[in-house]
């Protein structure tokens, strides 16, 4: 072989070792100080922006969900293409304890001890459903 050849090759594969040094370098400290990666619950930069409360298929591509960001409670219609807002709804709603009285009309989920926002995807579903 030539000697160039062989110094060539060997200069690619120290450059290539020193760029993938730099990555994994930057990725830990990405990962420490919060700001890329998944963070175990507890450890600094754990927030959790988007929390799914509730989720109930309409079809095999449709459903509706709940969801808590930040300080607001977001109902959302998603399908395999779109996300859509439907409606938002008081926070504290999510974390109420469950009422005595029936809210909405009768059907499963709904009546003494459940939730607000389950009443509200029950009565979504109704509005939605396709009769012939």
């Amino acid at each position: 072989m030539d000697t160039s050849l062989v110094a060539l090759l060997v200069r690619v594969v120290v450059s290539l070792g020193v760029v993938l040094a730099l990555m994994a370098g930057a990725g830990a400290v990405l990962r420490r100080s919060g700001l890329a990666g998944t963070s175990a619950p507890g450890r600094r930069g754990s927030r959790r922006p988007v929390e799914v409360v509730a989720r109930h298929g309409l079809s095999r591509g449709a459903s509706v969900a709940v969801v808590r960001l930040g300080g607001r409670g977001l109902v959302l219609g998603v399908t395999d293409h779109q996300v859509t807002l439907l409606t938002e709804i008081d926070p504290a709603e999510l974390e109420a304890p469950p009422d005595e009285s029936p809210v909405g009309p009768p059907g499963p989920g709904i009546g003494a001890g459940s939730l607000p926002w389950k009443v509200a995807l029950e009565q979504l579903r109704e509005k939605t459903v396709r009769r012939s």
